[in-house]
């Protein structure tokens, strides 16, 4: 169902009667939230949806689709929330101080689908934040988001820059351990240029345009949803496979046990036949 231009049940203006004065990431959401019309809102007024086309075409998308089914894949079963583009609100009655993180995963809140991830109700903020830098916002991913999600209380941040647009020569993935005071520690990559995220328990891995999630315990790459449902079924044929191998054996076991069950009562009839002969030879002579 479309609406447009609902307030939220409870909404009210910043600086109202009571002389609250909203958190600093609550402001920062407020200055960097631009919907585009028409705006597709649940219930409650709160958007979930609008008509803003992806500004870099497949570029987001691919590394958005990449990540949610990887990830989902990843903490499939777990108390795990991982998903992209999605509207994360701040508080409660302001459906302005929102934010849309390309991907986020947060550990604790249930896996289930949502139209948004509002912050009051979920009791926590998101665990994990990648931006993937545009041409038309990559500053506002560099510059003002890191203090929005650190007060929120993300503990890393993640950008990543597939088409190169940045202009200050920094690499294409960056990630940030974040504190509430708005300390911000780089990531550093090893050696052999690969980045860990603690909060992940995995490896992230920049190659060209594309992003890679990999498992240190094993060193193989996250498939995506696509791979993850194909090794599914190559898994289920297998087994298939296997299963009718061992009925195949155990058939063909039985009919060995059949054959060499009527064999040995074949050659103990024929012995029978004998010993009776020699006796009738012995007793005629």
């Amino acid at each position: 169902m479309m609406q447009t231009r609902r307030r939220p049940r409870g909404s009210r203006e910043r600086g109202d009667a009571r002389g609250e004065r909203p958190s600093l990431a609550v402001v920062h959401a407020a200055a960097l939230y631009r919907p585009t019309p028409p705006v597709e809102c649940d219930a409650d007024g709160y958007p979930f949806s609008d008509a803003k086309p992806m500004s870099e075409g497949d570029y987001h998308g691919d590394v958005l689709d990449y990540a949610k089914g990887a990830l989902r894949a990843r903490f499939d079963g777990h108390e795990v929330y991982a998903s992209t583009d999605k509207f994360l609100f701040l508080e409660e009655g302001n459906r302005r101080a929102a934010v849309v993180p390309d991907v986020l995963v947060a550990f604790g809140p249930p896996s289930g689908p949502r139209q948004s991830y509002k912050h009051w109700e979920e009791g926590k903020a998101p665990d994990f934040v990648l931006e993937v830098l545009s041409s038309d916002n990559w500053r506002n991913d560099i510059e003002r988001k890191p203090a929005l999600y650190a007060e929120l209380g993300v503990r890393e941040y993640w950008t990543f820059d597939p088409r190169g647009v940045r202009t200050d020569g920094d690499p294409p993935l960056e990630g940030w351990r974040l504190g509430r005071t708005g300390m911000r520690t780089r990531i550093a990559p090893s050696g052999s240029g690969e980045f860990r995220s603690d909060v992940l328990g995995l490896d992230l891995l920049a190659s060209g345009r594309l992003l890679r999630f990999r498992d240190p315990a094993t060193g193989e790459i996250l498939p995506d949803h696509v791979e993850s449902e194909a090794m599914r079924r190559a898994a289920e044929s297998r087994a298939t496979a296997a299963e009718t191998r061992a009925d195949s054996a155990e058939s063909r076991a039985d009919t060995a046990e059949e054959r060499l069950a009527e064999e040995t009562a074949a050659r103990e009839a024929a012995e029978r036949r004998i010993e009776e002969l020699e006796r009738r030879l012995r007793e005629s002579s």
